[in-house]
């Protein structure tokens, strides 16, 4: 079974905090654990963190940061948000899981 403990609720309208680590959890093809949104200040450190049930590859638009995910293993991304703008943060086959705010 996934697990993963998310800082925010499914569908909330809240930015997640800055700081802190994003998880997302991915099953079925569909997103059913994560912030909506991400704010970050120029400068700051972000890591986001999917749990995917089938092999895909995270992706920060703008960044051009990836990472492999496949079950029963994390992607991981850790980067400075030094580019101010909203940029998707996708996984390839499933889509779009949030958007990164950076100002």
């Amino acid at each position: 079974m996934l697990a993963v403990v998310c800082l925010t609720a499914c569908g909330s309208p809240e930015p997640a905090q800055v700081g802190a680590t994003h998880r997302f959890a991915v099953t079925g093809g569909s997103r059913t654990e994560g912030p909506d949104r991400i704010d970050a200040a120029t400068g700051s450190a972000v890591t986001i963190e999917v749990t995917c049930d089938a092999t895909d590859e995270l992706h920060v638009h703008g960044y051009d940061k990836a990472a492999p995910c496949e079950p029963g293993a994390p992607a991981s991304l850790t980067f400075t948000a030094d580019v101010p703008g909203v940029f998707e943060v996708e996984l390839h086959e499933t889509g779009p899981l949030t958007q990164l705010r950076v100002r």
